[in-house]
């Protein structure tokens, strides 16, 4: 029986010998416990802090190696390498990458040599250069790092078995190798990278902690990493039968005692959550007793006598007591201790039965609880599963019974749900995904359980998978379209989102639910042509029209003269007119997006043409943004925002600048020429300019016509010589080119209101 589980047995002995024992015995037994205790702890806390400094430093080595490697092979730079072959063509490119390369290798991290492989293009690139795969040493390759189910793994190599060609330096008789398959982020791995780090590295690290203990690294499969004696590195770790199951342990970390070659020991470990290696430290027992032996020795000798004494007595007494409470303990053991692990914190074997009762009451509750969240999770993984097509026809029976799904109906359905826009609403294009979830709440909710499988959201989507019982294909239809508005009248009232719903083809089994689920996604794509809070039943989708490429001319056309005039309305209206001349077409959504794309790159070739520099706009994905839009509007919008709005806005810019440069010119012939027989004619040839083209430039810059303009000018003239000059009325009509005073007086009175006369013994007067 353990100490714990009859701590009313002993208290009982205790009793008795407290009562049949001096107090010095007392006071010596108390000592020997409690310094024995107290430098047991220490020495224990002790050896876990030097296991955890070590797994501390050794690991800081290991993730910033890791961390920089990943920072490297996700960088533009390895990606265009290792898309591409390299050649002579390349060799900046080259020299560049394998600088990279260099800057990785340093004293801190102790790596010797970055290798990166592609297998694609057959071609190894080291600190000795780029080499050419032949055929023996990329199978070698393929074959040891490529066929592990990891992306990125640590390996321990001997120097001399190791497969990529490197040059690291031939000091240490193992590496540990850290090797990232390529592309990092994709599932099809077409090339690798690998960092060499000596194991004396670490060794050396331990070297640094390690005063008197015996210190090992190990990895998963308990080879030995590293250990206090580097001869051993390499090796498996098969000595000793505790120590060997090290990583069988459910404890990320403990301390036992294990003997080895007859030696004890005290072996302190921790498990790294980081790579699964285990960190060992053996210290033996002997070295950690020494302090407290002397007080040992001392105490039993002393102690002894008179504790076999009072034990005699003791147990004899407790015998006649104990019996019935033994009979109870025995039966409580026997029952629950395979099951429950008891505290150590319970007083006698009392408390002891009341606290493992009330434990498994507990776990019991707590285990229910477990279940039931974990069934939602399950068949939310189940039903992605199916949306992925990775259930095997067998595999969904026994599914079904599991998760308590309804298993009989007569058809299926698949809806596909997405948000059409979120700008005139009041979420960010950040939160789409919190909404969706939110949204697959509400449908779960609404939707009995009897009439759906588990809501899910996927790739953006909403998806719910239909169990229905209507045979007739109008009631099939008219259900469908009921529940597709009920869903999108509910989310507009409640989310105040529009949404729209793609509706598969009606199918009976559940190994179908990967083909439903892509034509529901189908069915969504041709929101383009019919607009936001659609419900698009696939079967009605036309998907065979013949299809010539070619966009509507006379819409562009108009659009592209309206944004060189820089005509905002005409441009608006044209726009809207293309796209509904173009959606009027019965094209699949694949056809409208390649008319999408070719306007955009024409609208692209204009903006060339007109000089246009947009340097923001150059830099962005922009097929990528439009094959992101879900309506026509957004389209619309995002084309005169993005592209159609910019244009003319530089073309104004231009234009105005051009116009006030002609104008300004004409005024100042005007204002030269004023008394001579000057026209827009004459100007116009003068200029080497059209006269239509002067004249609209000229009203547009300065509001008025050219001869309305002159007519004033002249008039000011006529004015100011009228009231500081003698000249007659004929004389001024004369020198301001009019072919009789009679015209003149016309003139000015139209102007001014008054004839000539009038306005000089006026204006006289006055001055």
């Amino acid at each position: 029986m353990k100490k714990n589980s009859i701590k009313h047995y002993y208290k009982l002995i205790t009793f008795l010998i407290v009562l049949s024992t001096v107090p010095v015995i007392l006071v010596g037994v108390f000592s020997y416990l409690r310094s024995s205790e107290i430098i047991e702890a220490n020495v224990a806390e002790e050896k876990q802090q030097s296991v955890y400094q070590i797994q501390t430093n050794v690991e800081q080595v290991l993730k910033s190696v890791d961390n920089s490697l990943t920072h490297f092979v996700r960088s533009p730079t390895t990606q265009d390498i290792l898309r591409d072959p390299l050649n002579a063509d390349n060799f900046i490119r080259y020299n560049n990458f394998k600088q990279e390369l260099g800057h990785l290798q340093t004293l801190e991290t102790g790596i010797q040599d970055v290798i990166m492989v592609s297998l694609e293009h057959e071609w190894l690139i080291n600190n000795n250069g780029l080499l050419r795969l032949n055929e023996q040493s990329y199978n070698k390759i393929h074959e040891k790092y490529m066929t592990s189910t990891n992306s990125s793994y640590w390996i321990l190599e001997e120097y001399d078995d190791i497969v990529l060609t490197n040059d690291a330096r031939d000091n240490c008789n193992y590496y540990i190798n850290l090797i990232k398959k390529l592309p990092f982020l994709t599932s099809d791995k077409t090339g690798l990278v690998g960092a060499l780090i000596p194991t004396c590295t670490l060794n050396n690290i331990m070297a640094e902690q390690i005063v008197t203990e015996t210190f090992i690294i190990l990895d998963e499969s308990n080879q030995i990493i590293a250990d206090s004696n580097p001869n051993n590195v390499g090796n498996y770790l098969t000595e000793n039968e505790d120590l060997g199951n090290l990583i069988d342990l459910d404890s990320s970390k403990g301390q036992f005692n294990s003997t080895i070659e007859d030696i004890d020991y005290k072996i302190t470990f921790r498990k790294s959550s980081y790579n699964n290696w285990t960190y060992v430290s053996m210290v033996k027992i002997s070295d950690l007793n020494k302090q407290s032996s002397s007080i040992g020795w001392f105490t039993l000798l002393v102690c002894t006598i008179l504790l076999v004494i009072s034990l005699i007595i003791a147990f004899i007494g407790i015998s006649i007591f104990y019996k019935p409470i033994r009979h109870l303990q025995e039966f409580f053991t026997k029952t629950f201790t395979s099951s429950t692990k008891f505290s150590t914190k319970t007083k006698n074997e009392f408390d002891l039965i009341k606290f493992n009762i009330e434990q498994m009451l507990d776990k019991n509750v707590e285990l229910e609880s477990r279940l039931q969240n974990q069934i939602t999770q399950l068949r939310q993984f189940f039903i992605i599963r199916l949306l992925q097509g990775k259930m095997e026809r067998e595999e969904i029976p026994a599914k079904l019974k599991s998760f308590k799904y309804n298993q009989t109906w007569s058809r299926l359905s698949l809806f596909t749900l997405q948000i059409d826009s979120l700008d005139e609403s009041n979420y960010q294009s950040k939160e789409e995904d919190v909404i969706l979830f939110a949204i697959n709440a509400m449908i779960e909710d609404t939707l009995e359980e009897e009439l759906r499988f588990t809501p899910v959201v996927i790739n953006r989507t909403q998806v719910t998978i239909l169990t229905l019982d209507i045979e007739s294909e109008e009631e099939y239809h008219y259900y469908l379209n009921e529940l597709a508005q009920m869903i999108q009248s509910k989310i507009r009232k409640e989310f105040d989102l529009p949404v729209s719903i793609g509706i598969s083809l009606p199918y009976t089994e559940l190994v179908s639910t990967k083909d439903a689920y892509k034509q529901g996604m189908e069915s969504l794509k041709y929101r383009l042509k019919l607009g936001k809070e659609s419900i698009i039943f696939y079967e009605n989708l036309d998907r065979n029209y013949h299809f010539n490429g070619q966009l509507p001319s006379t819409n562009k056309n108009l659009i592209f003269d309206s944004i060189k005039v820089a005509d905002r309305e005409k441009v608006d209206k044209g726009l809207q007119e293309l796209f509904n001349t173009l959606f009027d077409k019965e094209f699949n959504h694949n056809q409208y997006q390649i008319f999408i794309i070719k306007f955009l790159y024409d609208l692209i070739e204009l903006k060339q043409l007109l000089g246009v520099d947009l340097k923001n706009l150059d830099e962005r994905p922009l097929v990528h943004e439009l094959e992101n839009l879900r309506t026509s509007d957004d389209l619309q919008k995002w084309f005169k925002d993005n592209l159609i709005y910019p244009i003319i806005e530089k073309v104004e810019e231009r234009t105005e600048s051009k116009y006030k440069t002609i104008s300004d010119k004409i005024i100042h012939i005007i204002q030269k020429e004023y008394d001579t027989a000057i026209s827009l004619d004459s100007i116009a040839a003068r200029l080497h300019y059209n006269p239509n083209y002067l004249s609209s430039i000229f009203q547009k810059e300065m509001k008025t016509t050219f001869s309305e303009y002159l007519l004033k000018y002249r008039i000011n003239i006529a004015k100011k010589w009228l009231v500081d000059t003698d000249l007659s009325v004929k004389d001024i009509a004369i020198k301001l080119q009019y072919n009789n005073s009679q015209n003149f007086i016309r003139s000015f009175r139209k102007i001014e209101g008054i004839t000539p006369g009038k306005f000089r013994s006026e204006n006289k007067k006055t001055g």
